[in-house]
């Protein structure tokens, strides 16, 4: 698939990024290295640009000094918190718990002020390490006797199958026992970094680590942020709207959270390509782009939302491309408990930043094939390692000879020899050697 790298100066997205409105005042709890990096990008979302005004706050918690010193908000309202001794849980999801319990009180207290303003937290960790992975049940705690009960979702990060089996042990025990729960829980979204090294390693070969990870970690940003924005903002042009409180409700929605979105550039749009850009988005939403894997078919409820200038409103949102919509969401899930297809123009555009799509998708359940392939490397690798601790007797099979054996009556010195008159001997040759080199 192409990988999405939007200019956040393009029309659009300065747009959307200018003064408007917001459905809900999101707060970001990150936990671990990965946790706190995308929390961190997330709240430095900023809602204008000329007064550089950040709607959002972070609170990022780790236990490695070096890793949370690395991460550099610019929003001033993000705040951070070390715990334990600063060296890390090396990942020891255990000791990593254990870290976060011994400072449940500090973080629970600050967790309650630093998201005092907050409509709806995210919690933030990424699966396979230390800290991230050992503290998420804990801080889920925390935030269910925090007064955010029903007001908080996650964003959890698969690890990449080559990242070794201890990494992927962490993660697969995190899932389960969030799984085995999750129909009490808000919604999860899932950032698998298997998919999006490997579509990014294809499309930018040349590209750092560092470049890769502010991808991921903007993409998943700007999705929250774009729909959270598009929600408030725009008047609808029919009568269908999914607005503020409709999403509200897909945030709500316990089970798997699922995002596709794309720009078609304004030289690009015809009014009759209705089809063209309904089968682009349909790709998009079985590809997936932070994850992929889902059955569609179960979704709860999903949305699609469409903006545009006023010039490309009034010739692409015919009754048509309303129809073509709705024929595709039904396709993809057809029992989905509601099903909105919201059209949005704005004269602020003036025809020349072309058209947004934003589909999400709720209470899914986990990518199934996604979750065995990662279970069936784990068991390989552990049947590898299992292989490695066998014991091999390099001497199977051979016998000494019976004239050979030895007997259990002989002293030390008939089995090695006087080793007294060896090492006097030794020590007279090394004298009669130092003589000889040295003599005058």
């Amino acid at each position: 698939m192409m990988i999405e790298t939007r200019n956040t100066k393009d029309n659009l997205s300065t747009l959307i990024q200018d003064g408007k409105n917001l459905s809900m005042k999101f707060g970001f709890l990150g936990l671990g290295m990965g946790g706190t990096s995308i929390a961190a990008t997330c709240a430095d979302i900023k809602t204008s640009i000329k007064n550089n005004h950040h709607p959002y706050t972070a609170l990022l918690i780790n236990s490695n000094e070096i890793d949370l010193t690395k991460v550099q908000p610019i929003n001033s309202n993000t705040k951070k918190m070390l715990i334990g001794d600063g060296k890390g849980a090396g990942r020891d999801i255990i000791m990593g718990e254990e870290l976060y319990k011994a400072k449940a009180d500090e973080i629970s207290n600050a967790v309650k002020t630093q998201f005092q303003d907050a409509d709806y937290v995210w919690l933030v960790a990424g699966l396979g390490g230390g800290t991230g992975t050992g503290a998420v049940i804990q801080a889920i705690g925390t935030l269910l006797n925090s007064g955010f009960s029903g007001k908080f979702g996650m964003i959890l990060t698969l690890p990449r199958l080559k990242e070794g089996k201890t990494v992927l042990d962490n993660a697969l025990q995190r899932l389960k026992k969030i799984g085995s729960v999750m129909e009490n829980l808000g919604p999860i979204l899932l950032v698998d970094n298997e998919k999006l090294f490997t579509e990014f390693s294809l499309e930018k070969p040349n590209s750092s680590v560092s470049e890769y990870l502010k991808f991921s970690n903007k993409y998943v940003a700007e999705a929250l942020h774009e729909l959270n924005t598009v929600t408030a903002s725009y008047l609808p042009t029919s009568e269908y709207h999914f607005d503020s409180s409709e999403f509200e409700k897909i945030l709500k929605t316990p089970g798997l959270l699922h995002f596709a979105r794309f720009t078609e550039k304004a030289s690009t749009i015809d009014a009759s390509q209705q089809l063209s850009y309904a089968q682009k988005l349909k790709d998009l939403i079985n590809r997936g782009v932070l994850s992929d894997g889902y059955d569609l078919n179960a979704a709860k409820r999903l949305a699609v939302s469409v903006l545009t200038d006023t010039l490309t409103a009034n010739r692409l949102f015919t009754f048509e491309f309303t129809k073509t919509m709705e024929d595709l969401v039904n396709d993809i899930s057809p029992t989905a408990l509601e099903k909105p297809i919201a059209t949005y123009q704005t004269n602020e555009l003036k025809g020349t930043a072309g058209v947004s799509f934003y589909a999400v998708f709720a209470g899914l359940d986990l990518p199934k094939d996604r979750i065995t392939e990662m279970v069936l490397e784990h068991k390989k690798l552990q049947e590898l390692e299992n292989q490695k601790k066998e014991k091999i007797d390099l001497f199977a099979g051979f016998e000494s000879e019976s004239s050979n054996k030895p007997s259990p009556n002989k002293s030390f010195d008939e089995l090695f020899g006087n080793t007294e008159n060896d090492s006097d001997k030794v020590i007279s040759d090394k004298d009669a050697l130092m003589n000889k080199l040295f003599d005058n």
